[in-house]
């Protein structure tokens, strides 16, 4: 029998098992981009790597990106509130949340992000996903756009990692985050001892949207690539450098990553700012107080990048400091 309604009219109305004419689906938006180029909005993204390559600098990396709405290595973000699920190394995250804030000049105000620090079984029936629900529902105006699950493996409910329908469970949890706040999620997850692939069942592979795979190729870099794109092109593999940060105490000492161009650039503001810690100082004086082996040129454009960011100010052809202004 012939349908009587017209293609291009409304099928059925909206609500679960919607039916869309044809018209319909070719007329709906796009998939949007959470970080352009690399995390889709909505989307299961798996960042995989073997111990120690830095595959949670990379997603605080992006998460405090999102979260202040700094672009991310050249590419522009989405901003809005983070969860991050802090399953391992609490005073580590501290170190490494401050040497970012540190690292832009953004106050610890500026992130709209929440930490957990604690690790919360990732499955359908949690009683602790309910908690947390509960909480980001009630007291928190900010529906999550992002939700960082780090690590996998200390936020799998019991069974094992190798089978289908124990992998599918943690993939339903993921399901439930992202279909109750429309978020996307990442989960940071180990490779397999022969490191070709990420560790468990192949189930977390067919779920995800995007799959990076981060590597360290040398000491002080680090090397993404992206495995798994589902409706995009996968994007061109991008190096990254860490770079040292000091932090109030020596035992607060860190790294963040900078793109591998900008790193004498990050160098040279560091320098300045430490040259002009006590006293304002012309060009002419910063050039002479032990930054004469910086060409004019590189301590030209840290300066512009410092004026940009109001971590200096110039007054009467001098640089300075801002006064310092107490947050709210």
């Amino acid at each position: 029998m012939t349908s009587s309604r017209h293609a291009t009219l409304i099928l059925t109305k909206s609500g679960p098992l919607r039916l869309y004419s044809t018209t319909e689906l070719l007329t709906l938006q796009p998939p949007q981009w959470l970080v352009h180029g690399i995390l889709p909005v909505g989307g299961f993204i798996g960042v995989y790597g073997d111990s120690y390559t830095g595959k949670s600098y990379l997603a605080i990396d992006l998460a405090m990106c999102i979260a202040s709405g700094h672009p991310w290595h050249g590419h522009t973000v989405v901003p809005g509130f983070v969860v991050y699920i802090v399953a391992e190394g609490g005073h580590g995250v501290r170190k490494r949340a401050q040497a970012w804030c540190t690292l832009h000049g953004i106050s610890s105000y500026k992130p709209d992000m929440g930490w957990l620090l604690q690790s919360i079984p990732i499955h359908p029936a949690s009683e602790e996903m309910d908690i947390l629900c509960s909480r980001l529902s009630d007291e928190l105006e900010s529906r999550p756009v992002l939700i960082v699950i780090d690590t996998l493996a200390r936020c799998f409910a019991g069974g094992d990692e190798n089978q289908q329908e124990d992998m599918g469970q943690f993939v339903a949890g993921v399901d439930r985050l992202r279909t109750a706040y429309g978020a996307a999620v990442i989960a940071v997850h180990h490779t397999r001892v022969a490191n070709d692939r990420e560790r468990g069942s192949t189930a977390f592979r067919g779920a995800a949207d995007t799959m990076i795979l981060v590597d360290k190729p040398r000491p002080e870099h680090l090397w993404i690539k992206c495995t798994k794109q589902k409706d995009f092109d996968e994007f061109e593999p991008i190096e990254l450098a860490f770079h040292k940060v000091e932090g109030a105490i020596p035992e607060l000492n860190s790294a963040t990553l900078v793109t591998v161009g900008e790193r004498t650039l990050t160098t040279t503001k560091h320098m300045i700012l430490a040259s002009l810690a006590h006293e304002s100082r012309t060009f002419t004086e910063l050039r002479s107080h032990g930054n004469s082996e910086i060409p004019k040129s590189s301590l030209a454009r840290g300066l512009a990048g410092l004026l940009k960011t109001r971590q200096i100010v110039k007054e009467n052809g001098a640089y300075t400091l801002p006064y310092r202004q107490k947050e709210p």
